[in-house]
């Protein structure tokens, strides 16, 4: 019977702690500290060329089960062994990985050590570091490395999650992935998925026809319609004009000689951006 009155009173104390609203159980995790988009290290930002003010930007995150009530400064450093080690870990599970290169410190502005802070209610915190990638190789993969170094408050930093390497990617409103059709012939027709890379605000360059080493570089006038095809290196091509560009549809129409093993194709290639909206005339 004393038992049963015992377990009674207990029971009634949790049933009314668990109906009152004024319960605060506080902090149930301990806080961390992490660089955002870094669970794979590498990280691939999208810059699109003619930006005024361009920036990199680095988020880092507190998480929490509660906000912090008080401003945390976090204080990261560029860090070139970051980047290195991640260059020797891809390179040893795939031959075909190209080395990031460090963006030189001519193409970005920080002055001392790179510092943010993560306000008091919230729950991240970005530093923007400004970069101008004119004059530099459109074709060198740069990257910037940064790590967490420490925190004003001493939360726990997440080792796995500590660097992150940011690779600086241009394109232009015509680089991307596309696909279609190149003619040589009544008789000869190919389906081609060419890659095209930005290397300014107006131009691009692609693989020429079915090759696969040579390459030729579009230019697209200021109407935003015209194009010009000249070869890249050593490609044998040549503009035949007539050569547009198809905003709406976001498609190439190419007109150019190639010459290859002493026999020259009269080319016509037809190529559309797969990330293109579709349109009316799509849906034909």
């Amino acid at each position: 019977m004393k038992k049963h009155v015992i377990y009674s009173m207990l029971s009634a104390a949790m049933l009314c702690a668990s109906c009152s609203n004024d319960v605060d159980f506080g902090e149930q995790y301990k806080k961390t500290i992490y660089i955002v988009n870094s669970n794979e290290m590498l990280y691939t930002g999208e810059h699109l060329f003619g930006t005024e003010n361009d920036e990199i930007v680095i988020s880092v995150y507190c998480a929490s089960s509660e906000p912090i009530t008080d401003d945390v400064r976090v204080r990261l450093k560029i860090d070139r062994y970051a980047m290195d080690s991640l260059n020797a870990k891809k390179l040893l599970v795939d031959a075909a990985y190209i080395d990031k290169v460090m963006l030189p410190e001519s193409a970005y502005r920080l002055e001392g050590e790179p510092y943010l802070t993560i306000e008091a209610g919230h729950q991240y915190g970005t530093l923007r570091v400004p970069f101008d990638f004119s004059g530099l190789n459109p074709d060198i993969p740069y990257a910037l490395p940064f790590t967490l170094v420490a925190n004003s408050a001493g939360y726990e930093i997440i080792r796995e999650l500590q660097s992150i390497v940011y690779e600086v990617k241009m394109t232009n409103r015509y680089s991307g992935d596309y696909s279609g059709s190149s003619q040589e012939s009544a008789t000869r027709v190919i389906g081609v998925q060419p890659v095209l890379k930005a290397l300014s605000a107006n131009t691009v360059r692609m693989p020429v026809h079915n090759s696969e080493t040579d390459r030729m570089i579009l230019t697209v006038a200021p109407d935003g319609v015209t194009v010009d095809i000249r070869p890249e290196g050593n490609a044998k091509v040549t503009d035949r004009g007539g050569s547009i560009y198809h905003p709406e549809q976001q498609r190439f129409e190419l007109y150019y000689t190639y010459t290859v093993d002493a026999t020259t194709f009269s080319v016509t290639e037809i190529i559309t951006n797969i990330n293109a909206p579709k349109t009316d005339e799509d849906s034909e």
